[in-house]
């Protein structure tokens, strides 16, 4: 104890630095510190600082936005990694500190067994993973019952099935047993019948025959004919439906002609006019032409005559001269 305390006196006795006033500064308190009271933030709202469960964020000063610049190149995926230095204030350390002793208090208390907060995160994830089963034991246990109740439909229907199919057999079983007795007392008939008695219900059953055998012939001829009268129908109404579009076809053809003729009357009229104007500029053209023609031509003899009467005058003079006699 005595060390504890001669240390730090001497070092204030003989040091050459002037001592700390105790009195409170005038200077202002820096924008980037917390209020004197009331601050006790829930969360750090910024996306460049990465901080534990266990730390509180009163530590942490109270940032202008998520996207706020912490210092040169500082941040998760910058060169500076340590950006929590550009987010503390002047108490931070206090803060810190008090928070280290309290959670070294607990722990001692607990028998040096680390305070871990993961413990009820864990026990709140085991309580929604609890519900979360027994929701899906619900469920699994809905399907099982309609499964169950889907294959008794399944096996009540095979089961009727086969009792169907088994009535179905004493049926035909019945009926093959009647056919023999029956077959056997026409045998047996037949076999106490006479001969002339015998002929009688061979011409009988051979006529049966023959009646049953035209019926079907003329059943047959009949759906033939029947057939043959629909295919005659069909095809006479295939022609007629092939008229009445050819017909109308012809309509429409005509209608657009009319229709084409009654645009191109005043394109044809304004045309006619046009080539009637062109062909009178034309002949006036001509007639101008002629008269020119006919003018030069006159002119031209006119020329010749008065050369050929010149090339015919006498000299005047004797010498051949022009001048007059002295």
């Amino acid at each position: 104890m005595y060390k504890f305390f001669s240390r730090p006196q001497l070092r204030r006795q003989f040091s050459d630095k002037a001592k700390m006033s105790s009195k409170l500064s005038n200077t202002k308190r820096p924008p980037k510190d917390p209020p004197d009271e009331g601050y006790e933030p829930t969360s750090i709202d910024h996306d460049g600082i990465k901080v534990p469960d266990y730390v509180r964020p009163a530590a942490f000063r109270q940032f202008c936005g998520p996207d706020e610049q912490l210092g040169p190149g500082a941040g998760r995926g910058l060169e500076y990694k340590n950006g929590q230095y550009f987010g503390y204030h002047r108490f931070s350390f206090a803060e810190l500190q008090n928070h280290a002793l309290e959670m070294r208090d607990d722990r001692r208390l607990k028998g040096g067994v680390h305070d871990t907060i993961e413990e009820d995160e864990e026990e709140e994830c085991d309580y929604v993973s609890m519900e979360n089963m027994k929701k899906l034991e619900a469920e699994c246990d809905k399907i099982i019952a309609q499964q169950a109740k889907e294959l008794e439909e399944a096996e009540q229907r095979a089961k009727k099935k086969q009792e169907e199919l088994c009535k179905e057999q004493e049926e035909k079983q019945r009926c093959e047993k009647k056919a023999e007795k029956t077959k056997a007392v026409k045998v047996n008939a037949l076999l106490e019948m006479t001969d002339e008695q015998l002929r009688e219900w061979c011409d009988k059953s051979l006529q049966a025959q023959l009646v049953e055998k035209n019926q079907g012939k003329g059943n047959s001829q009949t759906a033939k004919c029947k057939a043959e009268e629909k295919q005659k129908m069909e095809k006479c109404g295939e022609e007629e439906q092939k008229k009445e579009q050819e017909e109308l076809q012809m309509k429409c053809e005509a209608e657009q002609k009319k229709k084409k003729d009654e645009k191109l009357k005043p394109k044809c009229e304004v045309e006619e006019k046009n080539n009637k104007e062109k062909c009178k500029e034309e002949k006036q053209k001509k007639e101008q032409e002629e008269l020119k023609m006919k003018c030069e031509a006159e002119h031209k003899k006119k020329e010749d005559e008065a050369k050929n009467e010149n090339e015919e005058k006498p000299p005047c003079g004797t010498d051949g001269s022009n001048k007059n006699k002295t």
